[in-house]
């Protein structure tokens, strides 16, 4: 496992995000044993923003101490985090309720280009699939990315602090097992005549740009609670 030296600003911030960052993206899994010196020896800085780190961390309840010194992170079950997502998913559609009134244009000229990146990922990926070739996993990265950022668009312009920090937590327990069955599903196979497809996150901007919040919802909390298909999904 390897975690990136920290810089200036502060630390302890920075000590806290590359944490989060590498819990929420699995190179921390669930229920690992962790060391104040251990990983501030990885971070390359002192065991005090560590600690001040892991107290942020705990609170968020993605770390558990088991001694003085010692913790793990959180050993969370997989219905806790199937259920995460279906509170994720009610959430979103909450989100996407506000942005239809809020969003500005510049918002939603940012959620189209979103889209694009990611549509020119998915024909990256159709090409492998045709080819016979394995899918590339940095393009399956790259689309759950740029989904992710459609979402936090979405979010943004909902300009709810409240409904912000809720998702920031919910998230944390729900985003590696969809990025793991993501990659895991795109791999299993399919047929040659399945694509990707998108349609949804489209009908979602639609529902923006038309300033049609009862759609925005219902298509938004429909498309999250579909689960993997949130972030990708096969059509024959």
């Amino acid at each position: 496992m390897t975690l990136p030296e920290l810089t200036t600003q502060s630390l302890a911030d920075q000590a806290y995000q590359a944490l989060r960052a590498a819990i929420v993206q699995g190179d921390l899994p669930w229920g690992d044993k962790i060391t104040e010196r251990g990983l501030a020896a990885s971070l390359g800085v002192s065991p005090t923003p560590v600690r001040e780190a892991l107290r942020r961390l705990e609170q968020e309840q993605l770390v558990e101490r088991t001694g003085p010194r010692t913790l793990r992170v959180a050993a969370v079950s997989l219905l806790a985090r199937t259920e995460s997502g279906t509170i994720e998913a009610a959430l979103e559609g909450v989100a996407a309720r506000f942005a239809a009134e809020k969003a500005t244009p510049a918002q939603l000229d940012r959620m189209r280009a979103l889209l694009d990146d990611a549509d020119d990922a998915a024909t990256r990926l159709r090409s492998d699939r045709d080819a016979g070739q394995d899918l590339a996993p940095d393009q399956v990265e790259r689309i759950f990315n740029a989904v992710r950022g459609f979402h936090e668009q979405v979010e943004l312009a909902a300009d709810n602090a409240q409904l912000t920090r809720t998702l920031h937590q919910v998230r944390a327990f729900s985003r590696s097992e969809r990025l793991r069955l993501a990659a895991a599903q795109l791999n299993a196979g399919g047929s040659a005549g399945q694509i990707l497809r998108y349609g949804q996150h489209r009908q979602i901007l639609d529902a923006l740009l038309d300033r049609n919040a009862d759609l925005a919802e219902q298509l938004a909390r429909t498309h999250a609670a579909s689960g993997i298909g949130d972030l990708v999904g096969w059509d024959a």
